[in-house]
């Protein structure tokens, strides 16, 4: 059930980002000269926080459901992490 909800909440992370993307990219090619040079930094940092995203994904899809706790809680809190760092940079942007 936990691990069910955490591997939601990224997969929600994941589509979060991926649109992010998109919109960036599509700044970059069609927006204003002042809008591709932020597009090109967001582009920059979406990327590296989607292959974060991913990596806990895989973390979360590796994890038996009789697995000890602490692997659990350590995957919660870098979940936790990983949408705080994105809320930072929305609300920065």
């Amino acid at each position: 059930m936990a691990l069910d909800r955490i591997r939601g909440e990224v997969n929600m992370m994941l589509a979060d980002v991926n649109g992010q993307l998109a919109e960036a990219g599509r700044l970059l090619s069609q927006g204003t000269l002042r809008q591709k040079v932020d597009a090109a930094g967001d582009l920059a940092f979406l990327r590296t926080q989607k292959e974060m995203v991913e990596a806990r994904l895989q973390q979360v899809d590796a994890i038996r459901s009789d697995a000890v706790e602490t692997p659990l809680r350590w995957i919660k809190e870098e979940v936790f992490n990983l949408k705080l760092r994105l809320e930072q940079w929305v609300g920065g942007a």
